[in-house]
């Protein structure tokens, strides 16, 4: 905690003395295994709803997050295409209409 108190001096000019450490109670823990991302993941996702007091996940919820964050991936990827293939088809009426002026 002190360590991110510093940065968050160093790098962003907040000072940070008068902050209070708050501990959820319970906090969630991680079992055995490689789910470490998604509990940063969620832990993130509930800093970003500002819900710090109450974590309302656990390990038992890890394979419907790791189905959500895969579905969420893949609607980014598929939108990506669909910009991308748009993007080319406007290009593609720009350069036949340069020709034909």
């Amino acid at each position: 905690v002190q360590f991110l108190k510093e940065g968050f001096l160093q790098i962003l000019g907040l000072d940070t003395t008068e902050w209070p450490i708050i501990v959820p109670s319970p906090c969630p823990q991680q079992g055995a295994g490689d789910d470490c991302a998604l509990f940063v993941c969620k832990y993130m996702e509930c800093l970003a709803n500002k819900n710090v007091i109450s974590l309302p996940f656990s390990q038992a919820d890890m394979d419907l997050m790791r189905g959500k964050l895969a579905s969420a991936i893949i609607q980014e990827v598929n939108g990506e295409k669909e910009n991308r293939s748009i993007g080319e088809a406007v290009v593609e009426i720009i350069v036949s209409l340069s020709d034909k002026a």
